[in-house]
């Protein structure tokens, strides 16, 4: 029998309808009530056995064992009435954020079942709709009802479910064919495949396969422990209009009219569209009465830039850039800044070009990357680098990058030779990245000795907040912490505010290694995650034993703090 002494994990699913419950009425799908029901009745949702010692309501179930110690409880909430998420609008998803809210301290995580056609857009709207949102929302639905034999909502119902129990990822997400997306980056491709979504612009913040790989860098960071904020004033009045060739200009004076406040333009390309002065005036006209437009390209990869001419004309028509937001994150960010009281028009277009909740990317130089791996590539680049004065501004402008490239790779040869044709080896990239970074996070200790002994800086910070220390310790390069210790680096004050749930995080995991690398790099293992818990809590209810006896270890060593070498580095 399961021990009632479990420690448990608790969510709510919020069920609103949608193909995984729809039953056959007449030979057409509707949504179909009592999903409770259908999951009680299968083993991999529901453990009876474990709900009958615990003595738990009817309408909460209990996952099998999730992980040694630890069960996953979750609490089926069914709207009434259910929703086909094609009548869907601001006002459902705003009351899910309501219902979220009402129980926020009762769970440690969020599920909401939701029809796919409007799912994308549900996401989007929650994600701005919930600031400061410090726990998993994780959206997710089926292609095929889940009762039917050959069905994807089981298995996209319990990788959610296991998502939100067993992963701290503080932001609103969308599961689906085992891959978790930031939810205001997703998009509905395929009506009839599995794989109904992707995410063109952001790669998935968690895939599921043998292994759950979590793409830690991308998962937002919280930030001090703000209360919970549902906008519930969320504009209405917002549109979409979709550009093609040869639109008349008085189609789009007649959709551009009062009461719209702000539109979304989905566009050619890189932001193009039609330069005829009559539709480009209808455009200016609309923007200089207060409407605010919002550029989208209507590609489903890339980015709205000013390169082509036509991209400037629409620039100069006042619309707003979107860079490489979906169309659906647009809409739900343009209805939560126009509902925001107090915001004058140019506040208001300002706030948009920014990024407020991970939906878009911003036009930085882009971390370097790339392999300088192979002698005649490497060489030969050099060689030009150094023919002519002609070449000097090329040779100073790439230097940044290519000194990155190189120590990524740990190529200290490149490095040396980049050296002696007058690269700064400790200067970053516009997004603040150096080489010291690049090497932190690939684990040369060669290469960052050289950098310190070059003068690079031990605490430098890129635009992200990222300190070389703190990507060395996320990969467990513990030879390269040691020099980083030794040369002067500390964990912000920020970073050391957010260790507490990375740990407890690590803790659930029985991952020592991960836990000492950031003892080591100075973090206080007794700090709290986000519930209050410290990581010995959690590793002492999970019965990890191994993971105790370590952080106890480290725990009564905390006065060796000052020691930048952090003496359990051999």
């Amino acid at each position: 029998m399961a021990r009632a002494t479990e420690p448990e994990r608790r969510l709510l699913a919020v069920y609103t309808g949608g193909t995984i419950g729809m039953r056959s009425e007449g030979g057409v799908l509707v949504p179909g009530k009592g999903l409770t029901t259908v999951l009680r009745s299968l083993p991999m949702f529901h453990d009876s056995e474990y709900a009958q010692a615990r003595g738990l309501a009817e309408d909460t179930l209990a996952l099998p064992p999730a992980s040694p110690g630890q069960r996953i409880i979750y609490t089926v909430l069914e709207c009434q009435p259910l929703f086909d998420s094609s009548d869907m609008t601001i006002t459902e998803w705003v009351q899910i954020a309501q219902t979220i809210e009402r129980h926020y301290e009762q769970y440690h995580g969020f599920v909401v079942i939701h029809g796919t056609d409007t799912m994308a857009f549900a996401a989007s709207v929650l994600s701005f709709v919930l600031e400061n949102l410090q726990k998993p929302l994780i959206l997710t639905g089926a292609q095929v009802p889940i009762h039917a034999l050959w069905s994807d909502g089981r298995e996209n119902l319990l990788g959610a479910l296991l998502m939100a129990g067993q992963y701290v990822i503080p932001e609103v997400g969308l599961f689906f064919q085992n891959q978790l997306f930031r939810g205001n980056r997703v998009t509905k491709v395929d009506a009839r495949r599995f794989a109904a979504f992707c995410s063109p612009n952001l790669p998935p913040l968690a895939v599921v396969g043998t292994d759950v790989i979590i793409n830690q860098e991308l998962v937002r960071r919280i930030h001090g422990k703000d209360t919970l904020v549902v906008h519930s004033n969320m504009e209405r009045d917002v549109g979409l209009l979709r550009l093609y060739p040869g639109i008349p200009a008085a189609l789009v004076r007649a959709f551009l009219q009062p009461p719209l406040k702000g539109v979304v333009m989905e566009t050619f390309g890189a932001g193009n569209g039609p330069t005829k002065a009559d539709l480009v005036q209808e455009l200016k006209e609309a923007s200089e009465r207060g409407l605010i437009l919002l550029n989208c390209t209507h590609c489903l990869q890339g980015t709205v830039t000013a390169d082509y001419a036509a991209g400037m004309a629409m620039a100069g028509a006042g619309i707003i850039s979107g860079f490489d937001m979906t169309s659906e994150a647009a809409m739900a960010k343009l209805s939560y800044v126009l509902g925001l009281p107090g915001l004058s028009l140019e506040g208001q277009k300002e706030l948009l070009a920014q990024d407020l909740r991970g939906e878009m990317t911003r036009p930085v130089s882009a971390e370097c990357r790339p392999s300088l791996q192979g002698g005649p590539l490497r060489l030969g680049l050099a060689h030009l680098l150094s023919l002519s004065q002609e070449a000097a501004a090329v040779r100073d402008a790439l230097m940044p990058s290519l000194a990155c490239a190189a120590a990524h790779t740990g190529d200290l040869e490149a490095l040396q030779a980049l050296a002696e044709l007058g690269s700064d080896l400790s200067l970053g990239g516009a997004d603040g990245w150096t080489p010291l970074h690049a090497a932190a996070q690939g684990g040369h200790t060669s290469t960052v000795a050289l950098l310190l002994q070059s003068g690079a800086d031990a605490n430098a910070r890129s635009d992200g907040g990222l300190s070389p220390l703190q990507l060395a310790a996320r990969g467990r390069h513990r030879g390269v912490i040691s020099l980083l210790r030794a040369a002067g680096a500390c964990l912000s004050p920020q970073e050391l505010e957010d260790m507490g749930t990375e740990l407890c995080r690590l803790a659930s995991r029985a991952d020592s290694e991960g836990l000492q690398a950031w003892w080591q790099a100075g973090a206080d293992l007794g700090l709290p995650g986000y519930d209050g818990q410290s990581a010995l809590h959690i590793a002492e209810a999970a019965g990890n034993l191994e993971v105790v006896s370590v952080l106890r270890g480290l725990l009564g060593t905390e006065s060796n703090a000052q020691d930048p070498g952090r003496a359990l580095y051999d």
